[in-house]
């Protein structure tokens, strides 16, 4: 009986485990990440920032009070205008102070958003922990989101990388069977980044040519599988592009200011000057940035592809000029030993 629980408890805590490494398990995992943090930034925050204000209020009516004692002379109609205007002006930058010296009010979805800054290592700092309890728990909350939210970004990279191979070669081949040549037989338009040369002659082939044309066509192949690194940036340049443009329309914003917050933020540098003041887009504004990272991901993967096949093909140049040199050492020695 013991046994048998043993077992169905393996198999539930391996296929959760299983479920976990999955890409929805770890999208799934994130999103719990993020709103658990930022249910408790907002907890620990919250009261910090409600005493501000009230540390502020003293300062702020003796202000308003000289300021008023200045117009003693005015009638109660104008004094009352005056008083008015003065405290609307007072109140207006007090509001730019505090988010100057404190940082931008807490609110859950503030702080959602902060949550996607910390693990994505943006960081934008216009708004930030005050308490010494918030400052360690984003300490912790960095440790253990930054590998998540890559681990995730990795993945979905992969992902993006295998979607946009398929309709770049789909498009590739269609175009390819629409062209041909005079003589009615299908020009191939394939793209060749690295360039092998291989020799035929009509002598016949002994087996370490054989081994060596095996290897060119399997380096063709991998080649020609290759997908080229304009894609992948032209994909994330028209996201951006297409991005700033929705800024423009929910944010008081110039199309270069928008831009400028696109890419200074899909490139992780978060300089914080420009960032978004309505809380009901942050959860598109999150959506958005972390899209952007994948593709930034795609980048990076479709590099490193090209890198390794690009190092293959010089090794296997260079191995295959070598074995020429040894071949026709060889060749010599024999016509001198006849």
């Amino acid at each position: 009986m013991a046994k048998g629980f043993v077992s169905k408890a393996k198999s539930v805590i391996g296929k959760f485990y299983h479920g976990l490494k999955s890409l929805t398990g770890l999208i799934i995992l994130l999103m719990i990440y993020s709103f658990t943090g930022a249910v408790i930034f907002v907890h620990v925050e919250t009261p910090h920032q409600e005493e501000l204000p009230l540390a502020k209020e003293p300062k702020q009516k003796n202000l308003v009070q000289l300021l008023l004692n200045l117009t003693v002379s005015l009638n109660s109609t104008e004094f009352e205008k005056v008083r008015n205007e003065i405290i609307t002006l007072i109140n207006i930058f007090d509001a730019e102070t505090f988010e100057k010296m404190h940082g931008k009010r807490w609110d859950f979805w503030k702080a959602l958003f902060f949550c996607g800054t910390i693990y994505t290592a943006i960081g934008y700092g216009d708004i930030y922990p005050r308490t010494d309890a918030g400052k360690v728990i984003a300490i912790l909350y960095a440790i253990f989101g930054i590998p998540l939210a890559f681990r995730v970004l990795a993945e979905i990279g992969k992902k993006l990388t295998t979607v946009i191979k398929f309709f770049y070669f789909g498009v590739k081949r269609s175009c390819a069977k629409k062209v041909q040549t005079a003589d009615g037989e299908t020009l191939k338009n394939e793209r060749n980044d690295v360039a092998l040369s291989i020799e035929h002659t009509e002598k016949e082939k002994n087996e370490i040519e054989i081994v060596w044309e095996d290897k060119d066509e399997k380096l063709k192949k991998e080649i020609e599988n290759s997908l080229p690194l304009a894609v992948p940036v032209i994909i994330l340049f028209v996201y951006l592009v297409l991005g700033a443009f929705m800024y423009t329309r929910w944010e008081d914003w110039s199309y270069l200011d928008a831009f400028y917050f696109t890419f200074i933020s899909v490139s992780t540098i978060g300089f914080g000057d420009i960032t978004p003041a309505h809380t009901k887009y942050f959860i598109v504004t999150s959506i958005y940035v972390f899209v952007g990272l994948a593709l930034v991901s795609v980048c990076i993967n479709v590099f490193m592809e090209f890198y390794i096949v690009s190092i293959k093909v010089a090794a296997h140049r260079m191995n295959r000029v070598g074995s020429k040199i040894i071949k026709g050492c060889h060749c010599c020695s024999r016509r001198q030993s006849l």
